[in-house]
């Protein structure tokens, strides 16, 4: 058996296995070079099935070869569908296959094993991973909001690694005038105070960021190419840049107060957006002591509600959500937490201060995951919050452990618990429903726990002990969706609606056409695209795009009415 010799320590079937993968790959590669070469009509109807769990292994060479000439038709009609001439869709997808390609050939022993490991561990369940070095440095930024860098976004397009934008406060952005970066520089070479600069084209985006992140205090020198703006020259200039700590702003939780005027009455609001469940234990930074001084700040401003906003937060540190909980009730259990044949450990807020207790408002949708959907789960049990959302949440009900290994090994997260809510109902697979439904493009995405391959099964075990509030009860829920489906119904909620049905049904359409749709066609698919995207970072509360948000507010303002006064 294969996990036999893997036990012994033999790996001679893992490079059996890349090296079939790799002969194939070449074999691809051929096949590809020899289609990209010929003409291709987008006035013809022709379709390919998106979904590669309903297509079955190719009977044979020819059934491939028909495959990858689809397949590149469809990429060079996703070039041509954006401007681009048939000639310059083709050295465009040429470009991007022999970058895949010189991907592939970098594949070392070590990569090759991670992958290995993280094939073996995720086949256990979604959630148990093996995490590079510099996964692990990732994951390490992602939960402390810093890192020791230069404070620049960067990506990858065409085989350039280009600025995408500068943090502000960051090392970059406290350059002189004359010598910042600016967004859609590119990235040519990287050198190190007192080392030779490095060629950085076509290299992995990864391996760029390796060379520029480094130690608090030392420097980085970035040669980049700058395309000419209106009229001015392109140039080419070396920049020197000091390392320094990094705090990642965007992540932190924001509040922000709005007062909505519905049907002759005002009702401030006090808004709180958490991105995250974060924890910085050397500097005692969190996520829980941020809200607690936010909320501080809403009640000096007396609002008449709070609504926190936690949609597309994926989740952090499980003590963060119970803390947070813990800000909003007296005291008791949040979440329980149950291992394979041991009784269920509870995790309590043990502090009994209530530093809001007035009208709450959650807000969460398919992207709100684990840490989020306990402490939504918890809200809900205790009929403390109104829950306000899309869909029903992520349904991410497990716990997993964070083991460093020794050296630069990387890390190993692994499954080791599954969560429940205080009344004994699980979060896997099902997720947190919402109290009231609200509109919003986010619904259409098929994205759940459910989707991913061997997820844990969905369980109750008996109830905790704790007092549910009288915040929310079934007259209120059933009075508050009435009113929120009125306003609904109509104008731009309907529209909303409809956009909504469309793009769900080209979601869930499988099969994709090949000819290339008409301008009025191109025309309401970006409006439709557009009208998806919100720009939460420039401005918090955007209430003019983000109609799911003034929905929101005007469902506190109703609930204040009713609960809250």
């Amino acid at each position: 058996m294969f996990d036999d010799y893997i036990a012994m320590g033999d790996y001679r079937a893992v490079y059996d296995i890349y090296n079939v993968y790799s002969q194939r790959y070449e074999e691809s590669m051929v096949l590809f070079s020899e289609l990209l070469k010929e003409n291709y009509d987008f006035s013809k109807d022709e379709t390919i099935i998106a979904d590669r769990q309903k297509v079955p292994f190719a009977a044979g060479r020819e059934d491939m070869k028909e495959r990858w000439r689809k397949n590149i038709k469809l990429q060079l009609l996703n070039y041509v569908s954006t401007g681009k001439s048939l000639k310059d869709a083709k050295q465009k997808l040429e470009k991007k296959y022999t970058l895949a390609r010189k991907r592939t050939e970098e594949i070392n022993e070590g990569k090759l094993l991670e992958i290995f490991l993280n094939a073996v561990t995720t086949s256990l369940d979604p959630h148990t991973n093996y995490l590079s070095y510099e996964d692990s440095q990732d994951f390490d930024i992602s939960m402390k909001l810093k890192l020791e860098g230069i404070g620049v976004r960067l990506r990858s397009e065409d085989g350039f690694v280009i600025v995408e934008s500068i943090i502000a406060g960051g090392a970059a952005d406290k350059l002189p005038e004359e010598m910042k970066l600016k967004p859609n520089d590119k990235v040519m070479a990287v050198a190190q105070a007192k080392g030779d600069a490095v060629d950085v084209i076509d290299m992995d985006l990864r391996d760029v960021v390796k060379l520029i992140r480094g130690e608090k205090g030392s420097s980085v020198i970035l040669t980049i190419h700058r395309e000419s703006v209106n009229g001015d020259k392109s140039e080419r200039k070396s920049v020197t840049i000091v390392r320094e700590e990094i705090k990642l702003e965007d992540s932190e939780a924001k509040s922000s107060t709005r007062t909505i005027n519905l049907n002759g009455r005002a009702c401030k609001i006090g808004y709180i957006k958490l991105p995250s469940f974060y924890k910085d234990d050397d500097s005692g930074k969190s996520s829980s002591g941020d809200v607690r001084r936010l909320i501080q700040q809403l009640k000096k401003e007396s609002v008449n509600v709070v609504v926190v906003d936690l949609r597309g937060n994926p989740g952090g540190r499980l003590d963060e959500a119970v803390d947070i909980a813990g800000l909003f009730i007296e005291e008791g259990p949040v979440v329980q937490v149950m291992s394979k044949n041991n009784p269920p450990r509870i995790y309590y807020d043990n502090d009994p201060e209530i530093y809001y207790s007035g009208p709450l408002v959650i807000l969460i949708d398919r992207f709100s995951a684990s840490a989020s959907e306990i402490l939504a789960g918890a809200l809900k049990d205790y009929r403390r919050a109104l829950i306000v959302g899309s869909s029903n949440t992520f349904g991410k009900g497990t716990v997993q452990s964070y083991n460093e290994l020794h050296g630069k090994l990387g890390a190993i997260k692994i499954t080791t618990h599954i969560f429940y809510q205080p009344g004994g109902a699980s979060n896997q697979l099902t997720g947190i429903a919402p109290d009231i439904i609200v509109p919003d493009m986010s619904s259409i995405w098929d994205i759940n726990e459910g989707t991913n391959k061997y997820p844990l099964k969905w369980e109750k075990i008996d109830s905790a002990q704790y007092k549910k509030y009288r915040h929310v009860n079934d007259v209120i829920v059933k009075t508050l969706k009435s009113s929120s489906g009125e306003r609904t119904s109509k104008g731009e909620y309907a529209e909303l609606k409809k956009k909504i049905n469309e793009y769900s049904a080209k979601v869930r359409n499988k099969t994709i056409s090949l000819k290339e749709e008409s301008e009025i066609s191109k025309k309401k698919e970006k409006e439709m695209e557009e009208s998806m995207r919100v720009d939460r970072d420039k401005n918090l509360i955007d209430l003019k795009k983000d109609l799911f948000l003034r929905e929101a507010f005007n469902l506190s303002v109703d609930y204040y009415e009713k609960a809250g006064r």
